[in-house]
């Protein structure tokens, strides 16, 4: 089925002498002449096949019909001011769009904080976040051709610029009743129990566990899931210390000590291979100077 349509013209005609209430007025408004207001009213009508105007009276109003087309129309023309708005802020320079990739053990909320701030300001670009882990965020930053990398890992692409973001500790910890939190443990009894990885791990983390994460037999999808398998007595493994404040001092998590270090500080860069618009420019100060 083929539906009418209506043209920005007519749209803005039927609007016009709905507010201003004659034709004369209408078309002063639009700097228009009378007969082309009248014109765009009578060929919307005949595209329609109903009167949108009734004319019987001594002046000319909506019809019931006519009162549900200027609302559409109206629609239409609030379509047409936003479009032209963004139009002029992508002239001004802003980029379209704009793609971040992180590593899901850095904290999201100052990723979200600048996100929000540049929404706030209703700039037009359009921002995509994807959280992915270890390797898996470089193979997502080139399958998506994305502009930036927020990673732990150090980066096989060669050319990206990178910038420091403020260092992230995690420690290595239990639920507060697992056999590894009572003393101080050696290698042997490390190994007696399950370490939990998020999706395998990397020996470039260089963890003091990575003698024996090979051997780990549950890999979880992300941080949140790994904290509740931690909480459910399933095994043992690093969080990172944002992540587990609160379980900290509510002591339902602690700290594994052992002959090795039971704390590992992780030190993200956020990357990009230059040339950013003024979205991602202001996204990575954001992320900087915080």
């Amino acid at each position: 089925m083929n539906h009418p349509t209506i043209t920005i013209e007519q749209a803005r005609a039927l609007d016009a002498l709905e507010r201003r209430g004659t034709f004369a007025a209408a078309a002063t408004e639009l700097h228009r002449g009378h007969t082309a207001i009248l014109y765009a009213l009578k060929t919307l009508e005949d595209v329609l096949g109903f009167a949108v105007l009734d004319r019987t009276g001594y002046r000319t109003r909506l019809t019931a019909h006519g009162a549900r087309v200027l609302e559409g129309c109206r629609g239409l023309l609030a379509a047409e001011a936003e479009l032209g708005a963004t139009v002029d802020e992508l002239r001004a320079g802003w980029e379209p769009s704009l793609c971040v990739v992180f590593d899901g053990i850095v904290p999201i909320e100052p990723l979200l904080g600048a996100v929000g701030r540049l929404v706030g300001e209703r700039v037009p670009t359009r921002i995509d976040v994807r959280g992915e882990f270890l390797t898996g965020v470089e193979d997502a930053f080139e399958r998506m051709s994305a502009d930036l990398m927020i990673a732990v890992l150090p980066p096989r692409t060669r050319g990206l610029i990178a910038v420091e973001l403020p260092a992230l500790r995690a420690s290595l910890v239990a639920r507060h009743d697992h056999p590894l939190v009572r003393g101080r443990q050696d290698l042997r009894a490390m190994r007696r129990h399950l370490l939990l990885t998020v999706r395998g791990s990397d020996p470039r983390l260089e963890l003091s566990t990575s003698a024996f994460e090979a051997h780990s037999t549950v890999h979880l999808n992300d941080f949140a899931s790994k904290r509740a398998a931690i909480l459910a007595g399933i095994g043992y493994g690093w969080l990172p210390d944002p992540l587990i404040a609160e379980d900290l001092a509510a002591r339902k998590l602690r700290r594994i000590t052992w002959t090795r270090a039971s704390h590992h500080v992780f030190h993200p860069r956020l990357f990009h291979a230059g040339h950013l618009g003024p979205a991602a420019r202001r996204l990575v100060a954001a992320l900087v100077d915080r």
